[in-house]
């Protein structure tokens, strides 16, 4: 078939042929596989009338570039059988070990786009229901980090990343520039949020750009010695996107052993040498169980070792969001705050910990000292200059100040029923209505709160400020409070059981 630039941007794997050429494509999957002269690929078909001719294949740009075709060049289309990916998966199910040949089946048919979302989704929740060993989550942690850049420095690489799950989150705004302005290298990559209301690279780009080249990378680390970067633009692991995009993220899915391969490779991709990883345990959290959280660190570190990266785990308190501020803008703007010394003490608590490890790790302390140098280079006012330097790199404004960041205009306050001691926040509550209220794909949206576990409050006290950014989701956050009263005051009734 004649290829046709379709002249538009989607990154889902779909093609549009015509309706008379139906009888190509997969009936169980309505997918073709099209082979050029380089490359091969699958892609769901889209049945037209008239944007494409009858010998005519119709592709996005995203695909273009992944065939290596242009307008006018001719490709091989065939229906899609069942792929090997697929049944190398179906061993999982059966309770069978995956071998490194199974494993790098899997990830090169997903990089292809040669399985379905439906097969790419059947990858991870075989993984939720049947534990990896330490040597497929080795495999999969090299196999992933195998597709996409490799970026190396010339120097030691420092980073800090978080497992993920505790609303708030926002240290890394803090460590990074901490760190930086002691003249280590720590260019940080994240990942958008999957579950939560905001992820590193969400809030940060609240502030800067933060989707970069490698080769931008490159140039501007080493310089600003810190960055704070999404790793998607880059195509730095390009299969850990396509699982987070296509299954993890939809279905709300974080597999230990996805979350150990994900992180790690991300890592070997920026030749990463020391990691300080934040393990947040409470309820509500991705580790509830201190036991849970000394099982996965152990695994952390020891996957590390396989793929020679010096991982030390922290573990740290989770029964509640760090901080007040949840959401990209309110929580951009408390770590602002937090930098000039105006923010919560846990914010800055956290990040002064959790840089000193670093500090220990790279030599410029002695162990048990680093969260000492932290605090000094904190209040000195170092990291805050540090941060707008990072800052003006990324092509944001340094002299930003937190009340220039725009949050939702359109509010309501969640008020106290009566007298009494807060008891418990419910993560999981939080990051739900938090997530319905908007954030993070609208920046603005949130919740900030004003009490915390222990604060005593006052029949009609604001426990919460809602912010969105439209009136639909405000009312729809508003309705499930009913179902998700994320406070809990003493004396209150838990739950009730009857016949």
């Amino acid at each position: 078939m004649i290829v046709k630039d379709l002249r538009i941007t989607s990154r889902e794997p779909i093609v549009f042929i015509h309706s008379s050429k139906t009888g190509i494509v997969d009936e169980e999957s309505q997918f073709v596989r099209i082979r050029s002269a380089k490359e091969q690929i699958a892609a769901k078909a889209i049945v037209t009338e008239d944007l494409v001719k009858p010998d005519e294949i119709g592709l996005p740009k995203y695909l273009l570039e992944k065939l290596r075709v242009k307008e006018g060049d001719q490709v091989n289309v065939q229906p899609r059988s069942r792929p090997l990916g697929y049944q190398a998966i179906r061993k999982k199910f059966k309770g069978k070990k995956w071998t490194k040949d199974d494993i790098q089946t899997i990830l090169e048919q997903i990089y292809k786009h040669m399985l379905s979302d439906l097969e790419i989704a059947s990858f991870a929740l075989a993984q939720q229901f049947q534990r990896l060993d330490l040597d497929e989550i080795e495999y999969l942690a090299k196999g992933i980090a195998y597709y996409g850049e490799n970026l190396e420095f010339d120097e030691p690489v420092y980073d800090k990343h978080s497992i993920g799950g505790l609303p708030g989150n926002k240290v890394s705004l803090l460590i990074v520039p901490i760190v930086a302005a002691q003249g280590l290298l720590i260019p940080k990559t994240s990942s958008r949020a999957i579950t939560s209301p905001s992820g590193t690279a969400d809030t940060m780009e609240v502030l800067a750009p933060v989707s970069f080249s490698a080769e931008e990378i490159l140039e501007i680390a080493p310089k600003s010695r810190g960055m704070i970067v999404w790793g998607g633009t880059m195509d730095l692991v390009p299969v850990d996107d396509i699982i987070i995009e296509r299954a993890e993220r939809p279905l709300s899915l974080d597999p230990q052993s996805l979350i150990v391969s994900s992180i790690l490779s991300k890592k070997i991709s920026m030749s990463v040498k020391n990691l300080v990883l934040d393990m947040p345990i409470g309820k509500g959290t991705k580790v509830e169980k201190r036991e849970d959280a000394f099982e996965l660190a152990n695994i952390f570190v020891e996957i590390g070792r396989r793929v020679g990266i010096r991982v030390d785990c922290a573990l740290t308190y989770g029964n509640q969001p760090l901080g007040h501020a949840i959401g990209p803008a309110l929580e951009a703007r408390e770590a602002l705050l937090t930098l000039t010394g105006k923010g919560p003490t846990s914010v800055r608590e956290k990040s002064e910990e959790l840089a000193g490890i670093l500090f220990e790790m790279g030599n410029l302390s002695q162990k048990g000292q680093g969260a000492r140098l932290a605090e000094d280079v904190l209040s000195s006012g170092k990291a805050l200059q540090k941060f707008r330097e990072i800052i003006e790199a990324q092509g944001g404004n340094p002299n930003v100040k937190p009340d220039d960041l725009p949050i939702g205009q359109y509010t309501a306050d969640v008020t106290a029923p009566r007298d009494g001691y807060i008891v418990e926040i419910n993560n999981r509550d939080i990051k739900f209505l938090a997530r319905v209220l908007g954030a993070p794909s609208s920046k603005g949206a949130g919740i900030y709160l004003n009490y915390k576990i222990g604060d005593f409050v006052k029949k009609g006290d604001v426990l919460a400020t809602f912010y969105a950014e439209s009136e639909g989701p405000l009312d729809e956050a508003l309705k499930q409070l009913n179902s998700h009263k994320f406070y809990t005051l003493e004396g209150m009734v838990l739950d009730r059981i009857s016949r």
